[in-house]
């Protein structure tokens, strides 16, 4: 190896070695900034157990604690556009998945949210509330196809879902761009464009009640002590955690499909989050969400180990 090879070889891997403790250093400064950035969110957030398929191409989206609160469950869709899956993971990370399919063929579709109800899984997407057992899923083999046992009909765009066990409130997302929606409400809060439509467990073919909400909704739920919490996220923004009482709940003069239109209004407690917050749901006296931002289909958030199922104490 002649003496310029050498001092070129070693010129090149100082220069590497460089790049790597900067980058190495930014990512820790980061890491470290992101406490101080979010003090709120970290003083009330705790990992619960890690998301599951980031390493195979899902994207999650939606999240449930099935109804011995020890398992939960996650939907999303795939990067490959293959179809899409739900995932049941519990606090030990041991986990399985199905993938989706309706009239014989894989569901593609967003599987934007999930909820479980008296041991009944339900999926908003595609337009669509999608019936599946609970115990079809808990058993099935892992990677198995399971089918739709009903697909329902929505008035919104069904882009995420929650359950009280007596309601399923199935919402829809707006952001004025990509995602547009078409029912503008006017309120107090501004115009809202989005809207969350309530129906009976008894009777899912219409909703009793239509709640009109902000935009850029991903997910809903009502706590046990009166509270509703919305999920706020897109992009590369904050995500924001909006806690409204239910006296912010106010019956508008509005009706759509023969439903009177509430609307979600007041002053409602925020807290500021990272990037591409997901579903909601209530685990015990929480609520638990996810960030899609450690998917393979954007990465930043492997380098701040957002890769965690979260609960958020909302009333701390």
């Amino acid at each position: 190896m002649s003496r310029l090879f050498k001092t070129i070889y070693k010129t090149v891997m100082i220069i590497l070695l460089t790049v790597i403790l900067l980058f190495m250093l930014t990512v820790l400064g980061l890491n470290a900034a992101k406490f101080l950035i979010y003090p709120d969110y970290y003083a009330r957030a705790k990992a619960v157990a890690k998301i599951p398929g980031f390493d195979d191409g899902f994207i999650c989206q939606g999240i449930a604690a099935s109804d011995d609160a020890d398992t939960i469950l996650v939907s999303g869709y795939m990067k490959d556009g293959s179809a899409s899956r739900i995932y049941v993971t519990d606090v030990e990370n041991n986990s399985h998945y199905v993938t989706l399919a309706h009239g014989g063929e894989p569901h593609t579709g967003h599987a934007g949210g999930i909820t479980v109800a008296n041991g009944v899984i339900y999926v908003a997407s595609s337009k669509k509330i999608n019936v599946i057992s609970l115990d079809t899923v808990l058993n099935a083999k892992n990677g198995a196809e399971v089918e739709f046992e009903e697909r329902i009909a929505t008035n919104n765009s069904a882009s995420y879902i929650y359950s009280d066990d007596d309601y399923l409130y199935v919402g829809e997302f707006h952001d004025g761009g990509k995602y547009v929606t078409d029912h503008p409400y006017e309120t107090p809060e501004g115009m809202h464009h989005a809207i969350v439509s309530r129906y009976s467990l008894t009777d899912l073919s219409k909703p009793d009640m239509i709640i009109s909400v902000r935009d850029k909704v991903q997910g809903i739920c009502f706590t046990p002590d009166g509270k509703i919490v919305l999920s706020t996220s897109y992009g590369l923004a904050d995500s924001v955690y909006y806690v409204y009482s239910e006296t912010d709940l106010i019956k508008s003069e509005n009706t759509l499909d023969g439903c009177d239109v509430y609307y979600l209004s007041g002053e409602p407690r925020t807290i500021k989050g990272p990037a591409m917050a997901e579903g909601l749901d209530m685990r015990g006296d929480k609520i638990i969400t996810l960030t899609e931002s450690a998917s393979e289909k954007y990465l930043f958030g492997k380098l701040f180990f957002a890769d965690n199922i979260i609960a958020i104490d909302y009333n701390k």
